[in-house]
């Protein structure tokens, strides 16, 4: 089946943009990495699968692959080169530096958008060995561009370790694979994804940036301060939108024939058993076990000069990156195709619960199992996992999952709130201070959540 002319193009540009401006700004507040990615990751392909009206099976792998491949773009450090926007010396390159951050984080995360599109027409094989390849040219562009720092976009007085060089080859690696691999019309949504995004991720970034410039020339007393919140809201924003557009081009050209590769729904506690069982080893692995695992190499060869010791360093530092965890989660999708819903939702949710724990509790061993900071991040968890599984067998599923992960986040970022009693401290401040200043990032989120559940729920037909 192809899919028909479907929603207008405004509609399939203004809900996927503020649905990413919306999850871009979370996960800035919440927690950033690549884990805090998930987050818009994963609700942009809500968003485009509800308008691409995809079946809830094909729609539950696509939010994995979005999961993965927003996250990717999360491996990369440009808080310093947002600093040198605030210098005028060093405005213009701090400019070119988040431009191209901002394009390859576009670029990658809409190859493998792409990838979930046409899931169903490729081969495990395929998907596996592309996995493989992107590691494999993320460390070759780490050793040529970035190590070396040939282009280095952060504060040479204060380094830090930039991966932008091996994401752009991983991602040119990764495309030119598809390539010779796929068919022309698969290949077409891939590139056009691709393509959009590299667009939509630039100027989002680049254009972003300037939000920094503003601030830095007004007063110090002005109300409005929010100036990376801004440029994370125009980031989300620009991207979302130009992934959007991207949709809209194919949305005719979506085979959705294969699309029950989640057939088994019946809610026994059979099938639940094996997706909780599933969705807590995958989360074990990828937030616990390896850090626990590589950290120390990682840390013990980073003043080593033996060529053993860096080679395993450079192995770890491969091993402990989101790509690679990436492919872990895919994997389990593969064979396990009734989890994907629980990768894609409660595996994004578990890490803004992480770093909520993290932040009440700042003095515990990250490391450290079965403490009172494991427990209430299982019960948190757990209550998203319940939930997930509750919703993957009623009917408006796509729609039922997006409300879920959209509040679920929201509630985080305002327990945070919490955490300090000061930030609640409104005394001496004026009304204007209040909304304007203080408050106006919790404002937008709760704003823009309730936009998007509006849109969700009067103008997105309920596959």
């Amino acid at each position: 089946m192809i899919k028909k002319e479907g929603y207008s193009s405004w509609l399939f540009i203004v809900f996927p943009s503020i649905t990413m401006l919306l999850g871009w700004g979370l996960r800035g507040h919440i927690g950033g990495g690549p884990f805090g990615a998930m987050i818009p990751g994963a609700l942009v392909a809500l968003s485009l699968s509800m308008l691409l009206e995809l079946p809830a099976g094909m729609a539950s792998v696509f939010v994995v692959f979005g999961v993965v491949g927003i996250g990717l773009g999360g491996e990369m450090t440009y808080g310093q080169t947002l600093g040198f926007l605030k210098n005028a010396d060093t405005q213009w390159w701090g400019t070119l530096g988040i431009t191209v951050k901002g394009a390859i984080w576009g670029l990658l995360g809409g190859i493998v958008l792409g990838m979930g599109l046409i899931y169903n027409r490729l081969p495990k094989k395929t998907i596996i060995i592309g996995f493989l390849l992107l590691l494999a040219g993320m460390l070759i562009g780490f050793k040529l561009i970035n190590q070396p720092m040939v282009i280095y976009f952060s504060d040479h007085a204060n380094p830090r370790s930039e991966s932008w060089g091996a994401l752009l080859v991983g991602a040119i690696t990764l495309l030119i694979f598809l390539k010779s691999k796929i068919e022309t019309s698969g290949f077409k949504i891939i590139f056009r994804f691709a393509c959009w995004g590299l667009i939509g991720g630039g100027l989002g970034f680049g254009l972003g940036g300037f939000w920094m410039v503003l601030g830095s020339h007004l007063p110090n007393d002005v109300i409005f301060q929010s100036w990376w919140k801004a440029m994370e809201f125009t980031f989300g924003m620009l991207l979302g939108g130009a992934l959007g557009y991207a949709a809209w081009l194919s949305r005719r050209e979506i085979v959705t024939e294969k699309e029950d590769i989640t057939a088994e729904t019946v809610s026994t506690s059979k099938t639940v058993l094996k997706e909780f069982t599933v969705m807590l080893i995958v989360g074990l692995l990828i937030f616990w076990f390896f850090s626990l695992w590589l950290d120390p190499i990682i840390e013990t060869g980073k003043g080593s000069k033996g060529f053993s010791m860096v080679g395993l360093r450079d192995i770890s530092i491969l091993l402990s990156n989101f790509a690679f965890f990436g492919l872990i989660i895919i994997i389990a999708v593969m064979h396990f195709p009734t989890v994907a819903w629980q990768m894609a939702i409660t595996l994004t949710f578990c890490h803004t619960a992480i770093d909520l724990i993290r932040d009440f509790y700042p003095d515990i061993t990250a490391n450290s199992p079965f403490t009172a900071r494991f427990a209430l991040i299982f019960l948190m968890t757990l209550v998203v996992a319940v939930l997930t599984a509750y919703f993957q067998r009623r009917k408006n599923m796509l729609y039922n999952m997006f409300l879920l992960l959209v509040w679920s986040t929201v509630v985080v970022s305002f327990l945070r709130l919490a955490i300090n009693p000061e930030n609640l401290n409104v005394s001496g401040l004026s009304f204007c201070k209040i909304v304007c200043g203080k408050f106006i990032v919790d404002i937008i989120f709760v704003v823009s959540a309730f936009i998007v559940s509006w849109i969700s729920i009067q103008k997105i037909r309920k596959p």
